[in-house]
């Protein structure tokens, strides 16, 4: 017994000594790092209005979504792309909660209790309540259900009172986000005189005759701009240059793994070495599913749907028969005759689908088999599925579902049709929830084959992804600047891909496989970098970050060439004009002949659009047409394709009007559709969002 003590009283000093040595390693790794607990901001993923979202409180967010979802889907597991759903859906939450949340409490908007009583129970309720508590047998929405399940809630699981919890949560910001939306909706309105200027812009219709002198045919090697004239056009026009976010620019190349001779040689000695296997076999799907890269398939198959050269050999040969082994896309196969049989081509038929609600399969079974008696006691069936159907498409039609081949209904209801005889009425379900069937007409037979395969995928082997990675790392190792980089690429004849604008939360490239990874790396390196050998499914890549541009106005070196072109049809477009100024003639006829061009005519031209036929989208010269008289001749005008010059020659007017209501309602609920969007992304722009995302994940 004293021994005992001794080790109990030493067992909080050992637990001591080792929490201790832990926390020592821990922060020896942090402190060595520059990062965790001493790095500021390290775990700050995001700034939204000037306030910081830290990790632990968004991780907390995300993990309560994937525990709803998991309970919602009957499921343990998210898959990749459903989990990244889940923490876009979490980041959404904080920017509404940081923007919108601002805004409700300003005014005051909120949700009381009351309130939400009455969205539950009350003569309009939210529209999951209804769908929730509708009775199946009724279709009437019954408010007592609700008032019950609130009453027995405290009774329930845990799991089902978060829920709960987090339901109301979700409907009482549905509904102060409504209160919101039509403040600011009521909050706007039209003018008669915008009505009437809006009238007049799309009813008043000019025809017009138009010269053209086009850009493209001026060379240009004939225009001469310097410097000053690109900072001076980059400065007048820095907004066209201005970016919403920090983006990337990568040129990677890859090294594609494929299997190699040797490979496929192995994988044909392999598969020889089992058809001897596979023919003394008993159990044929026992055999596949111990040896094969594909599980066991017990379709049977018509005359004509097989690979041709199997399919003329398993329909004349005995039950045991082997074909192959045969190449088919990548994988190399055997195909044993497991059985035979002869079945209808072909089944009219015709269902009642009945949903399962409240995963409550056996009521529903129940009730498709209340309703099976019913036909027996002489119901129609047409009319009972017009009446209880879910299927609306075949209800309208008593459930005809007319004459469809195998393999064109899911697997239960094939099934059930092409095994069964004409009149049967089997029950089955499916994923869409239970059918009662009637066999209504069988097709001719045929014979049927089923056929066990013994697939091999012709993969490379671990040998052969260690000679390709083994080339990749030498190129990585011996070409650590972007001059080598691009040097060697041409020297071994590599084909070099382009990686424009990454973002910081990209979990796309096209051609890559969840390139995650590539991204965080162009994040954290410096421009000219190199990057080490990334794996992406079949792929070894190397990449070169050429190009970094922070968000904000992009400067003049980076946008060097957009901005020269527009000089340069700058310059053109003032050659263009001195042009037509030194033809001196007062009519466009004579400016035609002087300049040896065709006048074009185009009509039905109004103010309300940009575009003028035989000539395009020209906002420029549209304007300029609204602003003359009639017969009169414009002035060169400098357009988005050419200079112009423009002749007038009649108006039509709009038909006089002082009733605008049309056009005013028309304008209202245009507004009032977009006010939601652009209300929210004004109110995104101000709030100055930081989004540090792509450093956790």
């Amino acid at each position: 017994m004293a021994v005992l003590g001794k080790i109990r009283k030493r067992v909080g000093l050992l637990i001591g000594i080792i929490g201790l040595s832990l926390l020592l390693f821990i922060l020896g790794d942090v402190i060595s790092n520059n990062s965790g607990l001493f790095k500021e901001n390290s775990d700050k993923i995001g700034k939204i209005g000037g306030e910081t979202v830290h990790f632990q409180e968004f991780d907390k967010r995300v993990e309560t979504l994937t525990e709803n979802y998991k309970v919602n889907s009957k499921t343990e597991t998210i898959d990749p792309n459903t989990q990244e759903m889940l923490r876009e859906q979490a980041w959404g939450m904080f920017v509404n909660d940081n923007i919108l949340g601002k805004e409700y409490e300003k005014l005051g908007l909120s949700c009381s209790a009351q309130e939400l009583y009455e969205m539950c129970t009350g003569r309009n309720p939210n529209p999951q309540i209804k769908q929730a508590f509708t009775d199946p047998k009724t279709g009437q929405f019954d408010p007592n259900a609700v008032v019950r399940f609130l009453k027995d809630l405290p009774n329930r699981e845990e799991a089902i009172q978060r829920q709960w919890r987090t339901f109301e949560d979700a409907i009482k910001q549905e509904r102060i986000g409504e209160k919101y939306k039509n403040l600011v909706k009521n909050g706007l309105f039209t003018t008669t005189e915008e009505a009437k200027r809006n009238y007049e812009e799309a009813q008043r219709i000019a025809s017009v005759r138009v010269l053209r002198l086009d850009y493209a045919p001026v060379p240009d090697t004939a225009v001469k701009f310097e410097d000053s004239d690109l900072k001076a056009y980059y400065n007048e026009n820095k907004n066209k240059y201005k970016q919403a976010e920090t983006i990337r620019k990568a040129e990677y190349i890859t090294y594609d793994v494929n299997a190699s001779a040797e490979d496929r040689e192995q994988i044909m000695t392999w598969i020889n070495t089992k058809k001897n296997e596979f023919a003394e076999s008993t159990d044929n799907e026992l055999f596949v599913n111990q040896n094969s890269d594909t599980p066991f398939d017990s379709t049977y198959h018509t005359k004509g749907s097989l690979k041709p050269e199997v399919d003329s050999i398993l329909f004349s040969s005995p039950i045991g028969t082997i074909v192959g082994p045969i190449g088919e896309g990548g994988s190399v196969k055997l195909w044993r005759l497991s059985a035979e049989k002869f079945v209808a081509d072909s089944v009219k038929a015709r269902h009642i689908l009945l949903k399962i609600e409240n995963n409550d399969t056996a009521k529903t079974m129940a009730k498709a088999d209340s309703l099976k008696n019913a036909i027996k006691k002489g119901s129609k069936f047409d009319q009972l599925a017009l009446t209880f159907s879910t299927d609306q498409g075949s209800a309208i039609k008593g459930g005809d579902l007319g004459w469809f081949t195998s393999g064109k209904m899911v697997k239960p209801f094939n099934d059930a049709c092409f095994n069964g005889k004409k009149g049967d009425m089997p029950i089955v379900i499916s994923e869409f929830g239970v059918h009662l069937i009637e066999i209504m007409e069988k097709g001719s037979t045929s014979k049927q084959i089923q056929v066990a395969v013994v697939e091999r995928k012709i993969d490379p082997s671990q040998k052969t992804y260690d000679l390709i990675y083994n080339k990749a790392n030498e190129f990585a190792s011996k070409n650590t600047t972007g001059e080598d980089f691009d040097s060697s690429i041409v020297k071994l004849g590599l084909n070099k891909r382009i990686a424009d604008n990454i973002k910081e939360n990209d979990k796309n490239i096209p051609g890559l496989d969840q390139p995650r990874e590539l991204v965080r790396w162009a994040y954290s390196a410096k421009t000219g970098d190199i990057s080490k050998v990334f794996t992406f499914g079949d792929k070894y890549v190397i990449a070169h970050l050429v190009d970094i541009r922070e968000k904000g106005f992009l400067p003049l070196e980076t946008v060097k060439d957009q901005v020269t072109i527009e000089v340069r049809k700058i310059k053109k477009s003032d050659l263009l004009v001195e042009k037509f100024n030194k033809a001196n003639a007062t009519t466009l006829d004579a400016l035609a002949a002087n300049l040896n061009l065709t006048p074009m005519d185009a009509d039905n031209v109004t103010m309300a659009n940009n575009y003028i036929q035989a000539v395009g989208n020209e906002p420029a010269v549209v304007g300029t047409i609204f602003a003359m008289k009639a017969n009169q001749l414009s002035k060169p005008i400098k357009g988005e394709n050419a200079v112009y010059v423009v002749s007038v020659k009649s108006f039509t007017e709009p038909a006089a009007t002082n009733d605008y209501s049309s056009i005013l309602k028309q304008l209202n609920d245009s507004r009032r559709s977009r006010s939601d969007y652009e209300v929210f992304n004004a109110l995104k722009e101000k709030a100055n969002i930081e989004d540090n995302r792509g450093k956790f994940y």
